[in-house]
């Protein structure tokens, strides 16, 4: 409402001047309370606008410093928590919070001097010795991780991530049996944290306990299934159990979540391949080249995939490409040779056989094919080294005794070639091979009776075992 004042014939008129109240300038405990009431960018805000007017006061710096910390400043926390222990340099806390940004912005060796400094201050300071053991631990220093995890445990027994912590140090080095007992006691006073369950059930995976592992990852994975660790070690489990549908599924499950995961596709494909599903097993290595192109496991298994399919060239293409890129891996140069014989290029899968016996003279099934194949050559004598020289190191190989027979009998060490077979057919008795080889030789021997009961016994074992039957046939025609 307008006033007007009248004199004479002039018109006054009142002007009213309004104020607008400004936003009260926000105390210093009114800045503390915002943050202890968790209205951290409220809290950074007040304490901003405080900080313009007083600069030097510590609790402002302070308080400053740890939430741009906690808000992951990590470059502002630093200059201001340094700030912070000049004006407090006895201030555990303030250093403590300083070495934590130092870790964060990734200077490491000025952590752990602030770490260190804080526990200078107060050596009974729990949290000090949990950041210092955090930072030993991520750079490998596993014995002074144990000390302060250890130390921070004893003056809070109820800290489970210090726990965790330790077990997980302690699974670094190689300590399972240890790393379990904290990584229990950690789910213990947390049993709703999935990460100390996980940690838990890795572990007893790592022991072999895979009944627990199922026991554990079973309630766990709907509740964390984008970790595909954990799937994958759910179908190991079941692998190892028995439980091959049950290891299928886990896997499937874990890729429905994670269609991204390599190793996920991997070990269905691995899976696939035990079970005898050689077209799943190929779409399954297929998919997990897609993700990660240059992975020599899974080229090596698809190359031997598709050499069981007998898509010749394609296993050439995917074995050729793993050697590009690791000329070490043996399986995949073991592979290639077999494509190379069944190809009829036996001079170069000679070539490769010799080349795994010469960088793994300890390579057994390689100095066997290469036997087979220098007698395919012809070269009885070389084929007859290699079979030796795999009994010198396996006497139980029933298959290097068998070939070995079968070079003695081609150049008529009868005899030998007889004690070569009885010793194959003694470690396989099962094999309707060996026992008619072990008649033929007995035959040559003019060992007649014997050589009937071998070819009958092949014969029991293979009812359609055709060279046993032709064998048995020729002596009961005589």
């Amino acid at each position: 409402m307008v006033t007007r004042l009248w004199t004479g014939c002039l018109i006054t008129f009142s002007i009213v001047l309004v104020s607008v109240a400004q936003p009260p300038t926000p105390t210093v405990n009114d800045a503390v309370r915002l943050a202890k009431e968790g209205k951290t960018q409220e809290a950074i805000q007040a304490f901003e606008t405080l900080m313009t007017r007083d600069p030097e006061n510590k609790t402002i710096v302070n308080w400053l410093g740890y939430l741009y910390l906690k808000t992951g400043k990590h470059e502002q926390a630093v200059g201001l928590l340094e700030k912070a222990v000049r004006l407090t340099p006895q201030n555990p806390e303030a250093w403590n919070n300083l070495g934590s940004a130092y870790l964060h912005s990734g200077q490491l060796d000025k952590a752990i001097s602030a770490y260190k400094k804080t526990l200078e201050l107060k050596p009974d300071y729990a949290d000090g010795h949990y950041n210092l053991a955090n930072l030993y631990a991520k750079t490998k220093q596993y014995a002074l991780a144990v000390e302060h995890y250890t130390k921070a445990i004893q003056l809070n027994p109820r800290d489970a991530n210090a726990h965790n912590n330790l077990g997980s140090t302690y699974q670094a080095m190689k300590q399972t049996q240890r790393a379990l007992t904290h990584y229990k006691r950690a789910s213990e006073l947390e049993p709703n944290n999935t990460v100390f369950r996980l940690n838990l059930a890795l572990a007893h995976a790592e022991l072999g306990n895979w009944q627990e592992v199922v026991r554990l990852l079973e309630p766990l994975m709907p509740q964390m299934s984008t970790e595909a660790t954990g799937w994958l070690k759910l179908a190991e489990a079941y692998m190892r159990l028995q439980q091959p549908a049950k290891a299928m599924d886990a896997l499937q499950r874990g890729i429905a979540v994670s269609p991204d995961n390599p190793d996920l596709h991997y070990n269905l494909g691995i899976l696939h391949f035990q079970r005898g599903n050689l077209t799943a097993s190929a779409t399954s290595f297929q998919n997990a080249l897609q993700i990660r192109p240059n992975d020599v496991e899974v080229l090596n298994y698809l190359g031997l995939v598709y050499l069981r399919q007998r898509k010749l060239d394609e296993a050439q293409e995917a074995l050729q490409r793993t050697l590009e890129l690791n000329p070490r891996l043996t399986e995949a140069r073991m592979n290639l040779a077999a494509v190379k014989r069944l190809k009829g290029e036996n001079e170069e899968a000679l070539r490769l056989y010799q080349q795994v016996v010469a960088a793994n003279p300890k390579q057994l099934e390689a100095r066997i094919a290469l036997g087979d194949l220098l007698v395919e050559k012809g070269d009885l004598k070389g084929a007859e080294a290699q079979y030796r020289a795999v009994l010198q190191q396996n006497d139980r190989s029933d298959l290097a005794w068998n070939n070995l027979g079968l070079v003695l009998l081609r150049t008529n060490r009868v005899s030998e070639a007889i004690s070569a077979f009885e010793k194959a057919v003694a470690l396989n008795p099962k094999s309707p091979l060996y026992l008619n080889n072990l008649g033929v030789a007995y035959e040559r021997n003019r060992q007649i009776a014997k050589a009937r009961t071998m070819y009958q016994e092949a014969l029991k074992v293979d009812p359609k075992f055709e060279d046993a039957r032709k064998n048995l046939t020729r002596l009961q025609n005589r």
